[in-house]
């Protein structure tokens, strides 16, 4: 083919026509037209060409994340842990995560909720005492309960999420879980234990100020009252805690979660269940702040283009210095005081994503 410049005085075109075979006069020309241009070597398209995504329910399809997913591709996840471990926020993370980023129907069955319900969110601490046989039957009765919406939820049809938050400190419970499960036609291996293990007491103290005594069940109560509640309650539980073994469970899937930094996974298997493994991997405990930002101006934002991969202008060179200089000194840095009480700067662990283009 060759590429032919048509110019007259009104309009210009560009015409694509065959010579492979000189012969052949009857073959087809093709004619674009094009915008005006006093040469064809200035001629250049207006926008650079935008990519094509697929339209549709699902604009953003599921197989960005490496694969649709199946109707037969169920998960429930069984939380494990002491008190103030951190199990429900992990819970409720995993959930709004593949909800919303994957469109996978996911749900919590936090047992605590229905125990409140059951048994009323005001109960002292003796209400955990595992000698405590009319507590221990009510707390048996808000975890079958929750049990039993867990099994309804994850037996609906397509492929779904059920997380079941509670203590399930001892190795009985657990069982307990599995056995249900099964009869329910939930077979272990659509089955992951997530245990929670913190024994970091700075780690643990903040999260019990901060998070337990603003619960419902210390809702009004004086904050260090709850606070000695609260601790006597977790006492209850770990005075019978059993963790996850890895010689006696080595044929159950699990997870340990230790100090939020150290991971344990055992017998995991699965596109879907090895999601959940790598994203619990990368939770964090404790907030953080992100700073979002665009480029500078550039030089398609001064004609008015969109997309490219355009250099900055002037001015957008500019706002790139000044970032700089701002992300060094309140990004970058914070001020401490020392031993003797005055004011120093210190480097401030940061992290820095930028694009791969210009």
């Amino acid at each position: 083919w060759e590429l032919i410049p048509l110019l007259n005085d009104t309009s210009s075109a560009v015409c694509l026509r065959s010579f492979q075979h000189e012969k052949e006069s009857h073959r087809p020309t093709m004619t674009l037209p094009c915008p005006p241009s006093p040469n064809l070597r200035s001629f250049r398209l207006e926008n650079p060409t935008p990519h094509v995504i697929p339209e549709g329910e699902n604009a953003a399809p599921l197989d960005i994340s490496g694969g649709t997913w199946r109707n037969s591709d169920k998960l429930v996840l069984v939380m494990v842990g002491l008190p103030a471990t951190g199990k429900t926020n992990m819970s409720k993370r995993i959930c709004r995560f593949f909800s919303f980023f994957h469109s996978i129907p996911s749900k919590v069955f936090n047992v605590g909720d229905y125990r409140r319900q059951l048994c009323g969110a005001a109960q002292s601490a003796n209400f955990y005492d595992h000698g405590n046989a009319e507590a221990l039957a009510q707390r048996t009765m808000a975890c079958n309960a929750a049990l039993s919406d867990t099994i309804e939820y994850i037996q609906q049809d397509g492929c779904r999420i059920a997380i079941f938050d509670a203590t399930n400190s001892q190795k009985a419970r657990r069982e307990h879980i599995l056995a249900k499960l099964a009869d329910a036609g939930i077979g272990s291996k659509r089955v992951i234990f997530v245990e929670s293990i913190c024994d970091d007491d700075a780690l643990l103290e903040e999260n019990i100020r901060t998070v337990k005594t603003s619960t419902p069940d210390y809702r009004d109560s004086d904050p260090e009252e709850a606070i000695a509640d609260f601790k006597r309650r977790r006492q209850m539980y770990a005075d019978v805690y059993e963790t996850l073994d890895d010689q006696a469970d080595s044929d159950k899937a699990y997870i340990k979660v230790i100090n939020c930094r150290q991971f344990v996974v055992n017998n995991i298997r699965g596109h879907l269940s090895l999601k959940v493994v790598h994203f619990i991997m990368n939770l964090h405990p404790s907030k953080r702040t992100f700073y979002l930002t665009r480029h500078g101006q550039s030089e398609y934002n001064l004609l008015g283009k969109i997309g490219g991969d355009a250099g900055l202008s002037e001015a957008g060179l500019e706002y790139a210095k000044r970032l700089a200089a701002y992300a060094k000194e309140h990004i970058g840095s914070e001020t401490a005081v020392d031993e003797e009480g005055n004011e120093v700067k210190k480097v401030r662990r940061a992290r820095l994503w930028t694009s791969t283009m210009r």
